[in-house]
């Protein structure tokens, strides 16, 4: 008895230990598609190239060993068909920069305005960015156009050099995106404005940061990668999330069989789509036919103990 056990716990460890080894080197791209760009993996429904992708707003371009997504343009930082919401991360433009004018004159503002998504299956993930606004005295705001729903912060000037994260109002404040997570939020509107003067009689000092910014920002890099909100001055772009889904379309037009490792299914949202995932103990890419694997740690074992 003790012996069957020893060797029936080694046939298992075994099969666990290929299986984990066969997971690592399993694709997420399609079939004969380009894998990687750079160090960043392409899990299919993403692709380069013809028959690499499901449709063209899922077309991916490598350049320089920089991921580009083909129909909005923006370099992607890593991406996702494994977590759920779907997500990609994006090199997102700082939207808005404000500084003051010179002898008096207004402020001159540089940048866009917006990042425009529309008509692609792209929407600024609620839960996962956060609304930025850095500088001095600034009255930043953020406008979600389908609605008219606002969100806004204010910061207050600071002389001191201490300087962190937390964006509670001075020099740097924080807000949600506008609209919540009720809506697919795909083009956004922000505007910067001044609530008050740097060098007013009460003898408020110089500004550390003269310009006014305002951006979209993945939360999670802000928070554990940017210790110094100050540095914001010296960037064009910062990481934002997105997430996507298969719109219009149904599971069955997948070709996703019907397995133990993964499955898709109609997803709720404002528009018809479809989301697939991989089953408890399984990882891959459940977008492709048996592209989830796993050690069966969450079900039945392959055979019985």
């Amino acid at each position: 008895m003790g012996l069957e056990l020893i060797v029936t716990t080694s046939l298992v460890l075994l099969w666990m230990a290929q299986t984990t080894s066969a997971r690592r080197n399993v694709s997420l791209a399609k079939e004969g598609c380009q894998a990687l760009c750079g160090n960043i993996s392409i899990p299919y429904p993403f692709g380069i190239g013809a028959n690499c992708y499901i449709n063209d707003m899922y077309s991916v371009e490598c350049s320089n060993n920089k991921l580009y997504l083909t129909g909005i343009k923006l370099e992607v930082l890593n991406m996702s068909v494994e977590d759920w919401p779907n997500w990609v991360q994006v090199n997102n433009p700082v939207l808005s920069k404000s500084c003051p004018g010179g002898n008096g004159s207004a402020d001159v503002v540089h940048g866009n305005t917006s990042v425009d998504l529309t008509g692609s299956p792209f929407t600024f993930s609620y839960s996962s960015n956060v609304f930025l606004s850095v500088g001095c005295n600034n009255h930043a705001r953020v406008t979600n156009p389908r609605d008219g729903t606002t969100a806004q912060c204010i910061t207050i000037c600071d002389g001191s050099p201490d300087r962190d994260n937390s964006c509670f109002g001075i020099n740097c404040c924080q807000t949600t995106t506008p609209g919540g997570d009720s809506y697919d939020l795909r083009v956004f509107n922000v505007s910067l404005s001044r609530t008050g003067t740097n060098n007013q009689s009460g003898g408020v000092p110089e500004p550390l940061i003269p310009c006014m910014y305002a951006f979209l920002v993945d939360y999670n890099w802000f928070r554990y990668n940017l210790t110094d909100p100050f540095a914001l001055q010296n960037m064009s772009h910062v990481p934002a999330m997105l997430e996507w889904r298969l719109y219009n379309m149904e599971p069955r037009q997948l070709g996703i069989p019907k397995y133990r490792g993964g499955y898709c299914y109609n997803s709720s949202s404002s528009a018809p789509s479809v989301a697939c995932a991989c089953s408890r103990g399984y990882e891959g890419n459940p977008y492709l036919p048996y592209g989830c694997v796993g050690t069966y740690i969450y079900s039945d074992p392959p055979f019985s103990i």
